[in-house]
């Protein structure tokens, strides 16, 4: 059923690339046909009997045409990921269409499509006051955009109500990052895939290649991590909010779980060890939990797994070897799940298609909002105005 489901989105990928690029071209060819038929022929060849020769614009076109549809080949964005087996190059191709989308905006003054705008709603003095007092390290970052089409198709596979339709992506505030301490901790749970499909340990060499490259881990002192299309890394809070809606969450000083909370084990991730694993344990006691102690592990848990492969498909909660933006931060806070009470829920585009369990951006909003686990400790003003 997932290959045929895919085998159908690459199809429509690869329509929806045709179309997308015949438009883009449309503007293009008409002012170098224009060009070509006032300039060439009508200025050039003023003889009538040259007239004859309607064909001479045609080169002219196909150049015209190559800047529209012509661009530079992508290396590949994430070193480790894989596509093993007979539907590997289904799967490539769905993936392919899936990162596509996100790189595309609408405008409707005039009525447009762009790839990869820059314009965004939150300006300077917003982001002056965010950075200069309302973060701390374990915020969880949620933001979005106007006229993104994943952002669009989000909302319309139930993404969420209220404010919590605005947001299409989810990161980890984690403050400061030294090469001293925290580099080492960098991809130290990388997993890989194998050609069988197997995931396995990744081997010291790629995991010292990710510490070593800033496209996945760099020092900074106010950094993010979060998943996005070439995986899972770090960059500095100024590059991350480019965008035009932002809510920071926090968990409370100090919290524990109600009677009826520890009748039931709403964790997901059922291995733990360590420190997550003692968290987890004295919350279902119903023992009073630190939050410093909570962030400390779920830091530990997000350098862990920088490198790791996007969840194109968002179904990879439980096995937690790749990730969407949201899969990540609830995987973080694994020693918590059964305080923030997420569950994966049923998400379908037009609640038909491609249907998934899962949790989105607007589920943590969610948590925030109607069961009061999470603090909303700032927002932008484009939301207050919604």
């Amino acid at each position: 059923m997932k290959a045929l489901e895919n085998l159908l989105m690459a199809l429509v990928g690869l329509i929806a690339r045709v179309i997308f690029i015949t438009y883009r071209a449309i503007a293009l060819l008409a002012a170098a046909g224009a060009a070509v038929y006032f300039i060439i022929v009508s200025w050039l060849y003023k003889s009538p009997e040259l007239h004859e020769y309607w064909w001479y614009p045609l080169p002219v076109l196909a150049l015209g045409l190559l800047p529209a549809v012509a661009r530079p080949r992508r290396s590949k964005d994430n070193p480790t990921r894989r596509y093993p087996g007979l539907t590997g190059p289904i799967d490539a191709c769905a993936d392919a269409f899936i990162a596509w989308i996100g790189t595309l905006k609408y405008f409707t003054s005039p009525l447009s499509l762009v790839e990869d705008p820059g314009s965004y709603k939150i300006k300077g003095a917003e982001i002056r006051d965010l950075i200069d007092g309302g973060l701390q390290p374990g915020d969880i970052l949620l933001r979005g955009y106007d006229g993104y089409l994943d952002g669009i198709m989000i909302g319309l596979t139930g993404g969420g109500k209220g404010l919590g339709k605005y947001f299409s992506h989810a990161a980890l505030y984690l403050g400061e990052l030294n090469d001293e301490g925290d580099k080492q901790i960098a991809a130290r749970r990388l997993q890989t895939q194998e050609d069988s499909g197997a995931w396995v340990p990744a081997r010291e060499a790629d995991k010292d290649k990710i510490r070593n490259n800033p496209d996945y881990y760099q020092a900074g002192r106010q950094m993010v991590v979060h998943a996005m299309t070439r995986g899972v890394f770090v960059e500095d809070i100024l590059t991350f909010l480019r965008c035009d809606y932002l809510a920071v969450l926090r968990l409370h000083d100090r919290f524990q779980l109600g009677p009826q909370e520890r009748g039931r084990d709403r964790s997901l991730i059922k291995s733990l060890s360590g420190g997550t694993e003692e968290i987890h344990a004295s919350l279902m006691k119903g023992e009073n939990v630190s939050r410093t102690d909570v962030i400390k592990q779920a830091r530990n848990s997000a350098l862990g797994k920088i490198g790791s492969c996007y969840d194109f498909q968002f179904n990879d909660l439980k096995t937690a070897n790749r990730f969407s933006c949201s899969e990540f931060v609830y995987y973080c806070f694994k020693s918590i799940h059964s305080y923030l009470g997420l569950v994966p829920k049923p998400h379908a585009f037009l609640n038909v298609f491609f249907r998934r369990s899962t949790i989105t951006p607007a589920d943590i909003y969610e948590a925030a909002v109607s069961r009061g686990k999470l603090e909303i400790t700032w927002t932008s003003g484009s939301l207050k105005k919604r």
